[in-house]
C-alpha cells in the first residue's frame, strides 16, 4: 500500500500548499504506524528505532517543503530519512557516536554498485585469513564453508560439582529451548540451572556447506584444533581495548563478570576477534572517504552480529537482542564474513531506493542539553528520548562503537539507574528529570515561536512520566495533544508484553507540544483510579468480539490497554499514578477477563459468547 493510502492527510496538506491556503498546525491527533521489514529499518541495528514511514505523517503536517526539522537525540537517523523524503531539511543530534555514525550514514547517497563491488575487494583480501581462521572439512575430507559454530554453557552440579554441558544434557534439540532442570549424570538429584556454577562455554556444533550442500554435524577433534590455534595465534590487527566494569548499568544487570568480560574484546570469540581486526583494517584503507565510511557502517553491524550475544535459534534467524548485553547459554559464533557481505546486500537495497537523497542534513555529535543552534531556527522538532531506566545506550553502543575510536560519555547520558548506586556514578529520578528540562528547555530556545515539537516515549514506570511531565512544563511547552505509534512488528519483548508474561509497553505514546510565544504555568491534571477503570471499560466494550479482527484484538492486550491510559493521562483525562504497569494490570485483573492469547475482554461479553 503506498504511503498517500495510509496517511491521506498528508496528501491534504500537499493539495492546501498548491492552493495557496496556510496549512492546519493543530495538533497531530492521528495514530501513526511503521514497520520493522523496509530496506531502511534494516539498514543497521539498534534498539527502540521509530520507521521513518511513522514519522512522514507528523513532519508533513507541521512543516512546509524546505523547512528545518530537529532531532536532538536523534539515534539511528530516522528522522532525518523521513524529513528528507519530504524535501525537509534535517538537524539530527546525538551524545553517541555511534548514533552519530549512523545517522550521517542513513542520510548520505551512495552508489550501491560501487559499495558492492568495495566490499566484495575487500573481503577477497581477507579470504585467505579468513580461511585460516575459519577451517573446518566437509563429508569428503576437503575443506568446507564453515557458516557457525555453536557453543554451549557448561555448569557445574551444586551437589556433586559434574560439569554439564548445557546442549546435551538440558536442551530440547528440535525447539532449541533450555530445560530449567534436570536430572544430574553424575549424582541422579535434581540440577537446578539457576543454582549451578557457570564454568564458561565449549563449541558443541559446527554448521557447514560442502560439495554436498549445507548440514550441521557435532563438533570434532580438528575442529577444535581450529580454534584453539586461532585462539593462539598473534593478533596483529588493532582491537578495541576499552575496559568494561561495575560502573556500567548493563555490566551489573548482565552479570557480565560471570563471563569473563572485562574489556570490549572479551564480547568476542578469539578467531572472530582477529577475523573482524583484519576485515576493519581493510576497511580503514579504502581510498574513498564515502565508501568507506559506508562499509564501516556494514563493519559495525557486523561487529555487534559477530559477539558472543548471538543467540541460538533452532528455526534460524539467530541474532543478538538489542537493548542489553545479555550472553546466552547457547551462543552462535558466526562467520563474520557472511555477516559483512549479507549487511552489504541489505545497505545496496536502502542505497537503490534513493531514500538517502533528500537535501543535505547535518549531523551534530553532543548533548541535547547544549545544542550548537542559533535560537528560533528550527521548524519542527520530532525526537525519541531516552525512555529513563529501559534502555542504556552508551552501555549498548559500547561493543560495536569502539570499533570507531570513540564511546559514548556515559556520564551525560539522560538515563535511571536501578542497579548502579548514586555514590558509584549512578543517576537518579531526579537526575534524570533535570537533563530532560535542560534538553526541553533548548528544544524551546531553537524553536520558532508557535512551532510545535512531537515527543515519542514509552515507559511502564510513573517516576519516569512525572519526570518526562515535569520537564516538558518546566520547558513551557503546551501540551496539546497525546496519541499512540505502532511499530506494528513487535520485539520478543513486545510479544512477552502482549502476552502478560512481563511488563513490557509496546506502544509509544507520541505527545504533541506547542511552543507559545510566551511561557505559561499549566494546572495539574485531575482524575483517578476508578476514572480509569471506566476508561477502558469503553474501550472494550467498543471492540468487536476477540477473534473477529487482528488490529481490534492487539488493541486488547495490556501493552496497549497501558497506552491508553497514559495518553488519557496526558490528554486530560485521568491521573498521573495511571502510568504504573502494575496498576493497569490490577484493573484490568479487577474488572475484566483474559484468554489464552492476552486478549482482555467485559465478563458479560465473555458469558454471552459461552451461552
Amino acid at each position: 500500500m503506498r504511503f498517500a493510502q495510509l496517511y491521506p492527510q498528508v496528501g491534504l496538506v500537499r493539495a492546501r500548499l498548491r492552493r495557496g491556503i496556510a496549512p492546519d498546525r493543530s495538533a497531530f491527533a492521528a495514530a501513526t504506524r511503521g514497520s520493522k521489514g523496509t530496506a531502511a529499518y534494516l539498514a543497521h541495528s539498534y534498539p527502540t528505532k521509530v520507521p521513518p514511514e511513522a514519522i512522514e505523517p507528523y513532519i508533513a503536517h507541521y512543516t512546509d517543503p524546505g523547512d528545518v526539522v530537529l532531532d536532538p537525540f536523534c539515534g539511528s537517523g530516522m528522522t532525518g530519512l523521513a524529513a528528507g523524503r519530504l524535501g525537509r531539511r534535517a538537524v539530527l543530534n546525538d551524545l553517541s557516536f555511534g548514533a552519530a555514525h549512523l545517522a550521517w550514514n542513513l542520510v548520505q547517497s551512495c552508489d550501491p554498485a560501487t559499495l558492492a563491488a568495495a566490499a566484495q575487494e575487500v573481503l577477497a583480501r581477507c579470504r585467505e585469513d579468513h580461511d585460516r581462521l575459519y577451517l573446518v572439512r566437509g563429508r569428503d575430507g576437503n575443506p568446507a564453508h564453515l557458516h557457525w559454530t555453536l557453543h554451549s554453557q557448561t555448569v557445574g552440579c551444586p551437589h556433586c560439582g559434574r560439569p554439564a554441558v548445557v546442549w546435551r544434557e538440558g536442551t530440547n534439540h528440535d525447539r532449541g529451548t533450555v530445560a530449567s532442570a534436570w536430572p544430574c549424570r553424575g549424582c541422579g538429584r535434581e540440577l537446578v540451572r539457576r543454582r549451578a556454577q557457570l564454568l564458561g562455554h565449549v563449541p558443541v556444533e559446527v554448521s557447514l556447506t560442502d560439495a554436498w550442500g549445507r548440514y550441521e554435524r557435532r563438533i570434532d577433534a580438528e575442529d577444535e584444533q581450529a580454534l584453539a590455534a586461532a585462539a593462539a595465534s598473534d593478533l596483529i590487527d588493532w582491537v578495541p581495548r576499552v575496559p568494561l566494569g561495575p560502573d556500567r548499568e548493563m555490566y551489573v544487570r548482565c552479570a557480565l563478570h560471570l563471563h569473563d568480560v572485562r574489556e570490549v574484546a572479551d564480547f568476542w570469540t578469539p578467531r572472530n576477534l582477529r577475523a573482524l581486526a583484519r576485515l576493519w583494517r581493510e576497511i580503514a584503507l579504502w581510498p574513498d572517504e564515502r565508501v568507506r565510511q559506508a562499509l564501516a557502517f556494514a563493519f559495525t553491524n557486523t561487529a555487534w552480529h559477530g559477539t558472543r550475544m548471538r543467540r541460538y535459534n533452532a528455526r534460524g534467524g539467530q541474532r543478538p537482542l538489542t537493548g542489553t548485553l545479555y550472553i546466552p547459554q547457547l551462543s552462535i559464533e558466526v562467520n563474520v564474513a557472511d555477516v559483512f557481505a549479507h549487511k552489504v546486500r541489505q545497505l545496496r537495497r536502502f542505497f537503490a531506493t534513493g531514500d538517502a537523497s533528500g537535501p543535505p542534513a547535518s549531523v551534530l555529535r553532543g548533548s541535547a542539553t547544549s545544542l550548537p543552534l542559533p535560537d528560533a531556527s528550527v521548524d519542527y522538532c520530532f525526537t525519541d528520548p531516552p525512555f529513563g531506566s529501559n534502555i542504556f545506550y552508551a552501555d549498548c553502543a559500547v561493543v560495536w562503537e569502539s570499533w570507531l575510536g570513540a564511546v559514548t560519555p556515559a556520564g551525560e547520558e539522560a538515563v535511571v539507574n536501578r542497579s548502579l548506586r548514586a555514590d558509584a556514578g549512578g543517576k537518579t529520578v531526579d537526575r534524570y528529570c533535570d537533563l530532560m528540562a535542560a534538553a526541553f528547555d533548548e528544544i524551546r530556545r531553537v524553536l520558532k515561536p508557535n512551532a510545535w515539537s512531537t515527543v515519542v516515549f514509552q515507559s511502564t514506570d510513573p517516576e519516569i512520566w512525572s519526570a518526562l511531565r515535569a520537564a516538558v512544563e518546566q520547558a513551557g511547552f503546551d501540551l496539546a495533544s497525546a496519541s499512540y505509534l505502532d511499530k506494528t512488528q513487535q520485539s520478543h519483548k513486545g510479544y512477552k508484553g502482549r502476552s502478560g508474561a512481563e511488563d513490557v509497553a509496546s506502544f509509544d505514546v507520541v505527545l504533541n507540544l506547542h511552543r507559545p510565544r510566551r511561557r505559561r504555568r499549566v494546572s495539574p491534571t485531575p482524575g483517578g483510579f476508578d476514572d480509569a477503570g471506566a476508561l477502558l471499560e469503553r474501550h472494550l466494550a467498543e471492540l468487536p468480539p476477540p477473534g473477529e479482527d487482528a488490529e481490534a484484538d492487539r488493541q486488547r492486550t495490556l501493552p496497549f490497554l497501558h497506552s491508553l491510559l497514559v495518553r488519557a493521562h496526558f490528554n486530560g483525562g485521568i491521573g498521573l499514578e495511571i502510568g504504573e504497569y502494575a496498576l493497569v494490570r490490577r484493573i484490568c485483573g479487577d474488572r475484566f477477563v483474559c484468554d489464552a492469547e492476552g486478549r482482555w475482554s467485559l465478563p458479560q461479553a465473555v458469558d454471552g459468547a459461552r451461552a
